[in-house]
């Protein structure tokens, strides 16, 4: 069986690693499968420990106790860090390209441009609503300019920006949407979105709502959708 490795995506900037040494002890030899579920694991556990650590302060060791994993399936699977890394934040994205794909699906937003960015933004808060790992992660690495920020803005945040724009400024030309910044709506949209969810605790202690309470996300994008638009309900 040929080794396991992330899924290569010129658009994602995926990359494969190359096997350096002979696997360590413990990891499933050439031949072996590792059908345990393992590397998901790994994936879920290395979003959640970078999101809450950063990148410097996570370490391979607490990622692999988090995932009930072998220390050496990580260099099996991903030969480091950088790599795991970048494995974890590409498994997010297309999961979150896939939920606005299922969302967008058969309806009449793929020709309406103000449907087609209230369903995004719909399937936007009920993806960092999930996944607020995800939202952590993505604010840490924002705030540096550095390799990784980079890497991130031009392998998934400006395609998708770009995609968004367009949307905006077909709706401002049909005169349906204010005519604001798209820049401006992006960051909006980010904060308004993502923050109450990635704040949990602070928003369970202040208010005394809980957003990981089934059924929150739902509500929360009508409000954000409301303000956006000037319409209420769905």
């Amino acid at each position: 069986m040929a080794r396991p490795a992330a899924r290569a995506k010129a658009r994602a900037g995926a990359t494969r690693g190359t096997r350096r040494s002979r696997p360590a002890r413990g990891r499933p030899e050439r031949g072996q499968p590792a059908g345990d579920g393992s590397r998901e694991r790994i994936l879920n556990a290395a979003l959640a420990v970078f999101a809450e650590r950063g990148f410097d302060g996570a370490r391979t060791r607490d990622i692999a106790e988090r995932a009930d994993a072998n220390l050496g399936l990580i260099k099996y699977y991903f030969e480091g860090k950088e790599q795991l890394w970048k494995a974890a934040v590409t498994r997010a994205f297309e999961e979150l390209q896939a939920d606005f794909a299922a969302g967008l699906q058969g309806s009449e937003a793929t020709n309406d441009p103000l449907a087609w960015l209230e369903r995004a933004i719909r399937q936007f808060v009920r993806f960092v609503g999930r996944r607020p790992d995800f939202m952590r992660l993505m604010n840490d690495e924002a705030k540096r300019d550095s390799a990784r920020m980079r890497w991130l803005a031009d392998c998934f945040v400006r395609p998708m920006a770009d995609v968004v724009a367009q949307q905006v400024r077909q709706a401002q030309a049909e005169g349906r949407l204010a005519p604001f910044s798209p820049a401006s709506l992006h960051y909006i949209v980010l904060g308004a979105a993502g923050l109450i969810f990635s704040n949990a605790p602070e928003c369970r202690y202040v208010s005394g709502v809980d957003p990981t309470d089934p059924g929150f996300a739902e509500q929360h994008a009508d409000t954000l959708l409301a303000l956006l638009t000037g319409r209420a309900g769905r």
